[in-house]
């Protein structure tokens, strides 16, 4: 099929895209639709049709060593340019993801919705109508790429309006995006870097490094983290919220100038899964603990 007749109906896509977020709000997910494939299989189709359209693949990971769960992580220049250039902090939102879910029967593909984490992480900053168009562009780009697998993906998930998104705290009280915990300080930006890639190999805390994004012009960096052989924290997280929130994870550390960070979990738990009942708080509390404690291990030096 010609590209041109592809991009018409991705254009014809977004106009329904954008009259449900007017209409509706935005959720944070994208359906493609239910395969007779592999999770096996569907990796290698959808990691082909992303680097055929100008995506990097960053890296891909079986969340709680599962082989019927897989997500892959990419990103591509338009997206790391605005997510290292338009705010503070907000890199955490330089990477896209997809979920691949197997059942035995088949496989399913979810997306990560990038109008979704792009209105929470930087709907508030500076250059507002920059970032109107470049995330429609890249949204465009992300279902021009996967249009082969679907021609009309369906948006899932809680609906939250721009207003919501961009000041999103799951209770009152609790974090937002800018309430960030940080870790050690380190005298320069390489020294942080160094450190704590370094800690990950060596298999501190059980973490593994999934995927990596160094800006080093910059002085930043993006890790992301499985949690290794500890299985039963993804396996906490995911039957919290459920595998359809899949391309939520892994989560991410991020090393701006000399210092580490990591999105409050009581932040970003909820905030890919904002139906979550409040008496669900507890266990969110206590696996955004765990987080915590797991990155500490890492965000140190022995020096």
């Amino acid at each position: 099929m010609k590209k041109s007749n592809i991009k018409y109906r991705v254009l014809i896509i977004l106009f329904f895209i954008a009259f449900q977020v007017l209409v509706y709000g935005i959720k944070p997910f994208y359906r493609f639709g239910y395969y007779n494939k592999t999770v096996t299989e569907l990796t290698s189709d959808i990691t082909k049709a992303l680097l055929a359209n100008n995506f990097q693949i960053l890296g891909m990971y079986n969340p709680a060593n599962s082989d019927s769960l897989k997500v892959i992580v990419f990103t591509c220049d338009e997206l790391t340019s605005m997510a290292t250039g338009i705010g503070d902090k907000t890199a955490f939102g330089s990477t896209m993801r997809i979920g691949i879910i197997g059942n035995g029967h088949g496989s399913s593909i979810t997306m990560l919705n990038p109008d979704y984490f792009i209105k929470a992480f930087f709907n508030s900053k500076v250059n507002t109508e920059e970032v109107e168009f470049m995330t429609s562009k890249i949204d465009s780009m992300a279902l021009d790429a996967l249009s082969g697998f679907s021609e009309s993906p369906v948006m899932y998930g809680h609906d939250m309006s721009v207003g919501e998104l961009s000041d999103y705290r799951f209770l009152p009280t609790m974090a937002r995006f800018s309430d960030v915990v940080k870790f050690e300080g380190f005298d320069e930006y390489l020294e942080a870097y160094t450190v704590v890639r370094q800690n990950i190999m060596n298999g501190a805390a059980n973490l593994k490094l999934v995927y990596e994004l160094s800006f080093e012009d910059k002085e930043i960096a993006v890790l992301g983290i499985s949690f290794g052989s500890d299985v039963g924290l993804e396996k906490d997280i995911l039957e919290m919220v459920g595998v359809e929130c899949l391309p939520s994870l892994p989560i991410e550390i991020l090393i701006q100038d000399n210092m580490v960070y990591i999105l409050n979990p009581k932040y970003r738990i909820p905030l890919y899964c904002p139906e979550l009942s409040s008496f669900k708080l507890l266990k969110i509390m206590g696996i955004s603990s765990d987080i915590k404690g797991c990155v500490e291990d890492v965000a140190y030096s022995e020096d």
